[in-house]
């Protein structure tokens, strides 16, 4: 559970979720998202400070695991065929259990995208 109360689905997500509430950033967890015929419920949406768009924020922790890193794969494919790119409307963070979550990244990332500059 995050500070708000709300369940996540790993604690990588609940840290972001925690550090995005902590800064005042508003967000929407696992809200459907619809991309042609596909359903798809990106971990984090928010509403871009500069243009108020969406923009969507990924975390792949498990991309070590071969069947996990093949649908990550999908997933950002189907995202980039429909004009959400990376680094413009798409952010993501990614872990394994060999590298963990680095929160300096993170940060500078959160001011870069969701804070007016």
């Amino acid at each position: 559970l995050t500070n708000k109360g709300e369940k996540v689905r790993s604690k990588s997500e609940k840290i972001l979720a925690d550090l995005f509430s902590s800064k005042g950033i508003l967000y929407k967890y696992e809200a459907p998202l619809q991309i042609n015929n596909f359903t798809i419920y990106p971990d984090f949406t928010f509403i871009s400070p500069y243009n108020m768009e969406e923009i969507y924020w990924e975390h792949f922790g498990m991309i070590a695991n071969e069947n996990y890193a093949a649908s990550m794969i999908k997933k950002l494919s189907l995202y980039e065929k429909n004009g959400i790119k990376l680094g413009d409307n798409l952010i993501i963070s990614m872990e394994s259990a060999n590298s963990g979550l680095d929160l300096e990244w993170i940060e500078s990332n959160i001011d870069f995208y969701l804070f007016k500059k």
